[in-house]
């Protein structure tokens, strides 16, 4: 059941270039999703992710300028940094004709002590090539979504698995979590872009659907969850630069 539709020109994301631009051509049909029956595209499993909380120093006047700070001295802050690494999986060969389908997920992270940051995702197929591929990520996440990516192909087979990583960190997130024993991960699905000629149709669930979920325990310096790695090589890697690794064991696409 349709709760709610708008068409509206406005500002547009640039999936591949990850600026904003504004186009008066493209419209967007906004639609409020029911909660039951949804179909998805793909299927989405956590099968490595590392968190650590890092002290680090940085210039001062690039964290913080005062009239008594010296913007040659340095500072300590604390920030946390990740890698994440998820299956994706495609489930479905249904989907209406258009020229391209993303589903949107928002990814949380968070311990028993309380929230750390969240991210974002996206995942899609092509299947025209020659079509500008652009749409509203702020209908999900308001006007300052969190950072993150996603990744887009012209060819994915039904039972196909490619795998997506985000590696990285910085201040955005809640270092002051306290000693937290467990650090949780939730992947949300959002909605989903159908993208078909100049017009794109924007489906936002009434409420995040869980597709995944994973739990981290306390691993060397940070926490760690891991079910495709062999134990005995995780001492042999940077367990926040796993790519080469996932890609190796995995064998396929990486993004």
């Amino acid at each position: 059941m349709e709760i709610g539709i708008k068409l509206f020109p406005g500002i547009i994301v640039a999936l591949l270039l990850g600026v904003f631009l504004a186009s008066p051509l493209l419209y967007s049909n906004i639609v409020m999703a029911p909660d039951t029956d949804i179909p998805e595209l793909f299927g989405v499993d956590v099968v490595y992710a590392y968190i650590e909380r890092r002290n680090t120093s940085i210039a001062a006047d690039a964290y913080y300028l005062s009239p008594s700070t010296n913007p040659n001295d340095t500072i300590e802050v604390q920030s946390v940094v990740r890698a994440i690494g998820i299956n994706f999986t495609r489930l479905s060969e249904e989907v209406d004709p258009c020229d391209a389908k993303f589903e949107v997920y928002l990814i949380k992270v968070y311990s028993d002590k309380g929230f750390i940051g969240n991210l974002q995702r996206y995942e899609g197929i092509i299947y025209n090539r020659d079509l500008p591929l652009l749409f509203d990520m702020n209908e999900f996440f308001g006007d300052r979504p969190p950072s993150g990516g996603g990744s887009t192909y012209t060819n994915w087979d039904v039972g196909e698995s490619r795998l997506g990583c985000s590696i990285g960190g910085g201040t955005n997130w809640v270092p002051t979590f306290g000693e937290p024993e467990t650090i949780f991960i939730s992947i949300n699905r959002l909605g989903w872009v159908t993208i078909k000629g100049d017009s794109t149709e924007t489906v936002v669930l009434g409420e995040p659907e869980v597709v995944a979920e994973a739990q981290l325990e306390k691993f060397g310096d940070g926490f760690l969850y891991n079910t495709i790695i062999p134990e005995d090589e995780l001492s042999q890697i940077d367990l926040l630069n796993p790519s080469g690794k996932l890609f190796e064991l995995m064998g396929n696409s990486l993004s």
